[in-house]
């Protein structure tokens, strides 16, 4: 009589142990549904965001994927500056990315590269450039997007930046705009 109700009492232990094994895998499934469709939802929306700006981009803007060299997005800057050109950077804000920053650097004629400053969302700034010739500028995160000008003393460049969908991270955007947008651009900033 005791056997039967020990075996008993360890088969309704084993019940509640399974029963709470069930109720665990339950609630991990329910939240790993709702992860799935949290990033399925930011998938939809940043994919819904990407396919508007490139609908609404202007067509003044040169891609990056094209490495344009372009001598013609220039305006000139101020006669005090004839020792340098100006390259205002800027990044629209977007909530595409928004928690993504990513070095911007500058290498001329062949040298190193030389970090001019960190692109962050909402955030613009102004670099000089202190060597005429041709001149590259990159960006990297999960990959590296590079733009190359030839750099003339007293010039003005614009360059937009922003951040496109990646596997892991975003990817650095990259775009020389033409003096006019980009000036407009860069003040609504």
């Amino acid at each position: 009589m005791e056997g039967n109700s020990r075996h008993k009492r360890r088969t309704l232990d084993r019940i509640k142990k399974n029963k709470i094994q069930i109720k665990q895998n339950y609630i991990k499934m329910k939240r790993t549904i709702v992860i799935i469709s949290s990033l399925l939802l930011v998938v939809f929306v940043c994919n819904a965001q990407i396919d508007s700006t490139k609908i609404q981009t202007n067509s003044l803007t040169t891609t990056v994927s094209k490495i344009a060299t372009v001598d013609t997005m220039v305006t000139k800057a101020p006669a005090d500056s004839m020792k340098y050109a100006l390259l205002y950077v800027y990044r629209p804000k977007n909530f595409v990315g928004f928690a993504i920053s990513y070095e911007l650097k500058v290498s001329n004629n062949g040298s190193a590269e030389m970090a001019v400053g960190r692109v962050k969302n909402n955030a613009k700034f102004v670099v000089k450039l202190y060597q005429e010739g041709p001149t590259e500028i990159t960006a990297r995160t999960e990959s590296k997007r590079v733009v190359k000008l030839n750099v003339k003393f007293g010039a003005k460049y614009y360059l937009k930046c922003g951040i496109t969908m990646g596997v892991m991270v975003g990817r650095p955007e990259l775009n020389l705009v033409y003096p006019e947008q980009g000036e407009l651009d860069y003040s609504n900033m």
